[in-house]
């Protein structure tokens, strides 16, 4: 179906984008204020607490989104989107009452159940509705929602953190939730049977091996590996500024928000990049800027220095992610569209079980710059790797 013909989406998705922002807005408030400060401080965690938070988070979004991306083939897409923010619910209410470390083990996983309907079906939508060549641009701009949403719920937890308590974070996101589900149910259309209860008529589908090809495997291990990359960062975050710059959580907070706004101006560009250049030569360079930018962050102990690293290694994640997503979406028939986004987007889930808990116990053991040391490491060995991939990769797509 062509998007054009929808309301809100001709050029962009803007009731899908809203959404995105919303519910992002309640990560950014949970997986960072809440699981890297709020546990640690308040329930008397340790540093690597908020690293084992989002490996459980992680694994259940890695676990669920290859089914869940099916199940989206079948369905409305907005259904698997209203049903994720459904499921968030309980989670959250479940950490607003319970105080104990542990359990917050299980509500992670449960917030990671949850999500794991949200992004199969949001970039199914965007493989159902634009052509191949405006793809890029539209992840792209679903990306800047979801950075902006994920960045204003981060500084936005970061201030309820220091100036308020549990009950105004939690509410704060539980709220942020329900407008998501709203802008969904009233924005995004029943495009494809017509009814959001109704199952869809498709065509008899091939095996799914069928389309489980070599490509298909190798560029999978190319975005996992790049996912633990980046994932494993987010322990150091909080430790690396109070020990390493001497600054406050909520100050290292505000540092960053230049290079979210970096961030969020590039990804439409980024986009258009991956649609006119190639998917690879994006992802590659992408990598290589986290290179450039972790080197620097594990030499200085300067918040200036740090903060215009900081901005290049956002500027590297934006060039990586729309082409990534764009590369999978190439590869996938629209007979199982859904369930190949689901193990795309499940790798982040995986990446986000195993880089936290790699990053985690190496902040512990050898601090915050040896794990900015081992990220680029590995960011460079998938820049190499890219490299090799794209030798094979059609023509039009390098």
């Amino acid at each position: 179906m062509d998007g054009s013909l929808l309301p809100g989406f001709r050029r962009y998705p803007l009731p899908l984008a809203l959404a995105i922002l919303l519910v992002q807005g309640a990560l950014g408030i949970l997986l960072f204020a809440v699981f890297q400060e709020w546990v640690p401080h308040e329930l008397g965690a340790s540093d690597a607490w908020g690293g084992y938070l989002l490996a459980a988070y992680g694994a259940a979004r890695f676990l669920l989104e290859t089914p869940t991306g099916a199940i989206a083939d079948r369905i409305e897409r907005r259904a698997g989107l209203l049903l994720g923010f459904l499921l968030m619910l309980p989670a959250i209410a479940l950490m607003a009452a319970v105080r104990d470390a542990r359990a917050y083990l299980a509500f992670a996983a449960m917030l990671g159940a949850a999500t794991a309907f949200l992004w199969p079906a949001t970039y199914a939508i965007a493989a159902d509705l634009y052509p191949v060549d405006r793809r890029g641009k539209f992840i792209g701009f679903l990306n800047l929602a979801q950075l902006a949403g994920f960045g204003l719920g981060a500084l936005g937890g970061a201030f309820l953190v220091d100036h308020a308590g549990g009950r105004e974070l939690f509410g704060a996101a539980a709220v942020s939730v329900g407008l998501a589900f709203a802008a969904a149910l009233v924005g995004i259309p029943n495009y494809r049977a017509g009814s959001l209860f109704r199952r869809v008529d498709t065509p008899a589908r091939p095996p799914l091996r069928t389309v489980l090809t070599g490509r298909v495997a190798a560029l999978v291990g190319l975005i996992l590996l790049a996912s633990i990359a980046l994932a494993m960062l987010v322990p150091a975050i909080r430790p690396y500024g109070e020990r390493d710059l001497g600054v406050t959580f909520s100050r290292l907070t505000l540092a960053l928000v230049p290079a979210v706004a970096v961030g969020a101006l590039l990804y439409v560009p980024a986009g258009d990049l991956a649609d006119r250049f190639g998917r690879w030569k994006p992802f590659a360079a992408g990598q290589l800027c986290l290179v450039a930018g972790l080197l620097v962050l594990a030499a200085t102990a300067s918040l200036p220095v740090a903060m215009g690293a900081a901005t290049l290694v956002f500027a590297g994640n934006v060039l990586t992610v729309p082409a990534w997503n764009a590369a999978v979406m190439d590869l996938a028939p629209e007979s199982h569209g859904g369930t190949l986004i689901g193990l795309s987007v499940a790798l982040s889930g995986l990446a986000l079980a195993l880089g936290p808990a790699l990053g985690g116990f190496v902040v512990a053991r050898w601090g915050a710059q040896a794990a900015f040391l081992l990220s680029a490491a590995l960011a460079m060995l998938a820049s190499l790797a890219i490299a090799a991939y794209a030798r094979g990769a059609p023509p039009a797509r390098r």
